[in-house]
């Protein structure tokens, strides 16, 4: 994304900011003030901000914009073409060399001891199994005191997926356990809950790494 697109952005939002916290609460149409500045700022917000059009492209058409990926050069190309549209002369700059990317497809199944199909995201840059199905047997990130205790033990999770986000204790919304649970249960759960994603989070930072997202 170029300064010159960022700029543009943040002067509409900026115009929408300003208009909605400026507005009177009675009327949601206009901006009842005699200053000429404000009444161009709230015609602009309300009126003719591209905000709407451009987010729509960038976010729900292009999707994500993974530095290196395919969708990137797609949303560069949309903003010259776009800039273009617009009579304003714009063109792709080279700012620097990164590995290529494409997320594709992931298929996550447990096998044992029973078949269900996971939920899972790859990690950017991960590498690719060349099309082959990857089994192996599934192990929690060890409870270690610190990053030489955990380097001394990555020769043991080789060829494991290994499982690095905190275990939910339940698959219950909380506005289910607020609803159904005996008084003074829901509390207990919930406080035992932060304690166990405390010591959790604990546990990933020892390792030394930082951990953007897991199956687990």
């Amino acid at each position: 994304m170029t300064h010159r697109f960022r700029d543009l952005i943040m002067r509409h939002i900026r115009s929408i900011l300003l208009a909605i916290f400026l507005a009177s609460p009675v009327s949601a149409q206009s901006y009842p003030s005699p200053d000429p500045v404000l009444r161009s700022l709230w015609t602009d917000g309300m009126e003719n901000s591209q905000l709407p059009a451009l987010a729509q492209v960038l976010l729900d058409s292009l999707g994500p914009r993974l530095t290196g990926s395919p969708g990137i050069k797609a949303a560069n190309d949309w903003l010259v073409r776009t800039y273009a549209s617009w009579g304003i002369p714009a063109r792709n700059e080279q700012y620097g060399t990164w590995p290529e990317w494409r997320r594709g497809a992931t298929h996550v199944d447990l096998v044992a001891p029973w078949v269900r199909t996971l939920e899972g995201v790859l990690l950017a840059w991960s590498p690719g199994t060349g099309g082959r199905d990857v089994t192996g047997p599934v192990i929690a990130l060890p409870d270690l005191p610190d990053s030489a205790a955990y380097a001394a033990w990555y020769p043991q999770a080789r060829g494991k997926f290994v499982l690095v986000s905190f275990a939910e204790p339940t698959c219950r919304p909380d506005d289910d356990w607020l609803q159904h649970a005996a008084p003074g249960v829901f509390d207990r759960m919930d406080s035992t809950r932060a304690q166990d994603r405390a010591a959790w989070a604990a546990r990933v930072r020892r390792t030394g790494f930082v951990v953007a997202s897991s199956l687990g």
